[in-house]
C-alpha cells in the first residue's frame, strides 16, 4: 500500500504545483524533488503513461499498474480540488484554442514522447543502474517540455493531470470539464507507445 500512497502523494503536489503556479521552473523543479522523495518507494510515476510503459516493459504487475493509475487520478483530483480551496480559482486543463488540433497533439506526442523515454533510459537501462542523476535528468526533461509546449497545448503530458482536474470539478460543483480531455489522452498515449517501442528496439539488458 506504501507504494500506492506514494504515487497519490507524488501526483497530488505535482499537480498542485502546477495549479498553483504554472512556472515551468518550479514544476521541473517541483517534480525534480518529487521523484527524489517517492523513487524507492513506488519508482515515482506520477503518470498513467509511465507506468503502461513500465507494464510493458514487465517491470510492473497488471495489478500494481491499475492501482498506480487508480491512486494517480485521485491524487491529481485531490489537488484539482485545493487548488480551488486554496485560491478561489477552479483550475483548467486546457490548449491554446487558436492552434490546430494536430499542433495541440503533436506538443503532447513529442514532450511525452521525451520524458517516457528519458524515464526508461535512466531507470531501467542496466548501464545506469543505480544512478544519482534520474531526478535531475527527468525533471529537467518535463521543463523543456512545459517551456516548449505551454503557449500552445498547455504541456499536460499526464492523463492523471487532466482527468484527475476534470473530476475535481464535480467537486467543486462547477461539473466535468471535458471538452478538451481527449487531447490529452489521445497525445499522451501515443507520445508514450512510441517511447516504448523506441526504447525495447535499442535497449540492452
Amino acid at each position: 500500500m506504501k507504494n500506492y500512497l506514494t504515487e497519490l502523494f507524488g501526483t497530488f503536489f505535482l499537480v498542485l504545483i502546477i495549479g498553483i503556479n504554472a512556472n515551468p521552473l518550479a514544476i521541473g523543479f517541483g517534480l525534480m524533488v518529487l521523484i527524489y522523495l517517492g523513487f524507492h518507494v513506488s519508482g515515482a510515476h506520477y503518470n498513467p503513461i509511465v507506468t503502461l510503459a513500465m507494464l510493458f516493459r514487465k517491470e510492473i504487475s497488471l495489478f500494481d499498474s491499475i492501482n498506480y493509475i487508480i491512486f494517480q487520478i485521485l491524487g491529481a483530483t485531490l489537488a484539482g480540488s485545493a487548488v480551488f480551496f486554496l485560491s478561489s480559482v477552479t483550475m483548467e486543463v486546457q490548449p491554446n484554442l487558436s492552434a490546430t488540433v494536430y499542433q495541440i497533439l503533436g506538443y503532447e506526442v513529442l514532450f511525452t514522447y521525451l520524458y517516457v523515454y528519458a524515464f526508461l533510459t535512466v531507470t531501467s537501462n542496466t548501464k545506469l543502474k543505480n544512478n544519482s542523476f534520474y531526478g535531475l535528468v527527468l525533471g529537467s526533461a518535463f521543463m523543456v517540455g512545459l517551456f516548449s509546449a505551454i503557449q500552445t497545448s498547455g504541456g499536460v503530458f499526464n492523463p492523471a493531470t487532466s482527468v484527475g482536474v476534470s473530476l475535481s470539478h464535480l467537486f467543486i460543483g462547477d461539473g466535468v470539464s471535458k471538452y478538451y480531455l481527449w487531447y490529452y489522452l489521445v497525445g499522451p498515449a501515443l507520445g508514450g507507445l512510441i517511447a516504448t517501442a523506441h526504447y525495447s528496439l535499442i535497449s540492452i539488458k
